[in-house]
C-alpha cells in the first residue's frame, strides 16, 4: 500500500490494527466499539478497491491472520466482480472461517463458479451446522453456472437442506423448467425428507401431474402452515382427487391456512367445492368469506344461487354477479333489478344488465327512472331481448332527454320485427343528435324495408359523417344491395 501515499497507508493500517486490537475473548461477542471499527474498515476497503494500489493492499489483507479482516478484504475485492481479483476469491473458498467463505461466494462471477463447481457442491452439501449457512450463496452460484449437472445437484440437495438455500434452489429449479428433476423431487416426498415441502413447491410450479399422489400423502400427514406449499402445489395441478384432503383445512384455526385451502379449491373445482365454499361464507374472517364467494362464483351450482343473490347486498356484489352470469337463473331477476336500480358502480350495473338480458325473464323492469344511467341500462336490456312487448317502452325512450337512451332505443328497435318500428325509426332519423340518427339508420338497415333507400335519402346527405356512413352501410348490408339503382352515391 506504500504506492498510494504514506498517509493513506497509515490510515488503512490503523483501521486494521484497531479492529484486531478489539478482538474479543469470546468470538461471538460484538461490543459497540468493535462494530464501529469493523464498519470503518469495511467502508475504507470498499473505497480504496478502485485506487491503483488499493487491490494490492487488499490482497495482503486477504491473507491476514484475523478472519474479520480477511472477510472485509475478500468482500471488497469481489464487490466489482473484476476478473483480476477472482483468484483471490477462489482461494478464499477454502478458508477455515465461514464468513470469509461467504464473502468469497458473494463476489464470484459465473465463469469462476464454473471453474470451482465441485467446491460449490461441497459447500452446498455442508453438514456442519456452524458452516451450513453458506449453502445459500453456494446454491445461488451453482444456479448461475453452465455446468450440465447444476439442476441435478440442486434437486438432490433440496431434500436435505437445513438452511436458507431451499428458497434459492426452489426458485432456480422453477425458473429452469426442466422436468428431468421431477423424479428426484418426488422421491423427497415419498421418503419424507426435510426438504419435501420445498420440493412440493417446485413440483407445483412445474405442473408435474405424476406428483399428485405423493403430494396428497404428504398433505394428510402434515398440519398447519407447514402444509401450505403442498396445498398450493395441488391447486396448481388442479388435482380433483386432492379435494377431500384439502376441504378439512377449512376448519383450521389459522385463517391463512383456510385461505390457501380456498385458493386451491378455486383452481380445482369439483363437486366438493360448492358445499365447502358455502360453509366458508360464514367464516368469521372477511378475507375467507371473500375467497369463498369467489369459489362459488367460479364453481357454484344451483345450491349457491341464494348465497350469491344475498351477496349482491354486500361489497361482494361484483364477485356474486360474475357467478350469477354463469348460472343464468331467472329466479334471481328481482335481485338483479334491485342491483341495477341501486348501484352507482358502472361495472356492477353492466353485469346486472348482462344477466337480465341473458336470462330473458319477463320480470318487471321500470319503464322510467330518474337516473339516466339506469334508463340506459334498461333500454339496452330490452334491446337484447328483442321482444315486441316492449315497443311502448322504446317509443317513450326515443323521446328521452338523454341522448344515449334515445340512441340505444333506436338500436333496440332495429332488433324487433313489428309494424310499428318503421315509423318510429323514420322519425328518429330527424333527431337533433347525430348519434341517434346514425343508430336509427343502422336499425332501418336491419329491418330492411322495401323503401329503404327513400327512407335513408336524407341520412345519405346528412351534415354529420357518422350518419352518412351509417346510412351507406345500411344500404350495403341490405339484401337489395345488388340492385345498382339502390347503391349509395
Amino acid at each position: 500500500m506504500h504506492e498510494h501515499g504514506d498517509s493513506d497507508a497509515a490510515m488503512g493500517d490503523a483501521l486494521v490494527a484497531r479492529l484486531v486490537n478489539l478482538e474479543p475473548i469470546k468470538p461471538d461477542e460484538w461490543p459497540e466499539a468493535r462494530i464501529e471499527a469493523h464498519k470503518a474498515l469495511y467502508q475504507y476497503a470498499h473505497a480504496v478497491v478502485s485506487d491503483p494500489a488499493g487491490p494490492a493492499w487488499l490482497t495482503t489483507l486477504a491473507a491476514h491472520p484475523n478472519s474479520p479482516v480477511r472477510a472485509i478484504a475478500v468482500r471488497a475485492l469481489g464487490s466489482g466482480h473484476d476478473p483480476a481479483h477472482q483468484p483471490i476469491l477462489v482461494q478464499a473458498l477454502s478458508d477455515p472461517a465461514a464468513h470469509v467463505v461467504q464473502a468469497a461466494l458473494e463476489g464470484l462471477t459465473a465463469q469462476s463458479s464454473d471453474e470451482v463447481f465441485d467446491r460449490l457442491v461441497e459447500l452446498l452439501n455442508e453438514t456442519d451446522r456452524a458452516r451450513a449457512w453458506t449453502g445459500r450463496s453456494a446454491a445461488q452460484r451453482i444456479a448461475e453456472t453452465s455446468d450440465p449437472r447444476r439442476l441435478d445437484v440442486l434437486a438432490h440437495a433440496l431434500g436435505q437442506v437445513h438452511h436458507g438455500a431451499a428458497h434459492d434452489i426452489t426458485r432456480a429449479l422453477s425458473r429452469a423448467g426442466d422436468l428431468g428433476v421431477a423424479p428426484v423431487l418426488i422421491e423427497h416426498l415419498r421418503h419424507r425428507r426435510p426438504g419435501r415441502f420445498a420440493a412440493a413447491e417446485v413440483l407445483g410450479n412445474l405442473r408435474v401431474a405424476e406428483a399428485t399422489g405423493p403430494l396428497i400423502d404428504v398433505l394428510r400427514e402434515s398440519d398447519g402452515p407447514q402444509s401450505l406449499p403442498v396445498v398450493e402445489a395441488l391447486g396448481k395441478l388442479e388435482a380433483l382427487e386432492a379435494a377431500p384432503a384439502i376441504v378439512p383445512l377449512l376448519d383450521h384455526s389459522s385463517s391463512y391456512v383456510r385461505e390457501c385451502a380456498l385458493l386451491a379449491l378455486n383452481r380445482i373445482g369439483g363437486p366438493l367445492a360448492t358445499p365447502a365454499a358455502l360453509k366458508a361464507t360464514d367464516d368469521v374472517h372477511p378475507v375467507i368469506r371473500a375467497r369463498a364467494f369467489r369459489v362459488l362464483a367460479k364453481h357454484g351450482d344451483h345450491r349457491a344461487l341464494g348465497r350469491l343473490a344475498a351477496a349482491c347486498d354486500s361489497w361482494h356484489v361484483h364477485t356474486a354477479l360474475t357467478g350469477l352470469v354463469r348460472l343464468a337463473d331467472d329466479s334471481v331477476a328481482p335481485t338483479l333489478v334491485q342491483v341495477l336500480l341501486a348501484t352507482d358502480e358502472r361495472r356492477v350495473r353492466k353485469l346486472a344488465g348482462r344477466i337480465l338480458a341473458r336470462i330473458g325473464t319477463q320480470h318487471y323492469l321500470p319503464s322510467h327512472d330518474p337516473d339516466p344511467l339506469v334508463r340506459r341500462a334498461i333500454v339496452w336490456i330490452i334491446g337484447q331481448r328483442a321482444d315486441p312487448a316492449h315497443i311502448w317502452t322504446l317509443t317513450n325512450a326515443l323521446k328521452d332527454e338523454d341522448e344515449l337512451v334515445r340512441s340505444r332505443a333506436a338500436a333496440a328497435l332495429g332488433r324487433i320485427t313489428h309494424d310499428k318500428t318503421l315509423p318510429l325509426l323514420t322519425e328518429a332519423l330527424h333527431d337533433p343528435r347525430p348519434r341517434v340518427r346514425a343508430n336509427a339508420a343502422t336499425a332501418l338497415g336491419r329491418t330492411d324495408p322495401d323503401s329503404l333507400r327513400s327512407l335513408l335519402a336524407d341520412a345519405l346527405v346528412d351534415p354529420h359523417p357518422a350518419v352518412r356512413s351509417a346510412a351507406a352501410a345500411a344500404l350495403r348490408a341490405s339484401p337489395l344491395r345488388h340492385d345498382p339503382h339502390l347503391q349509395p352515391p
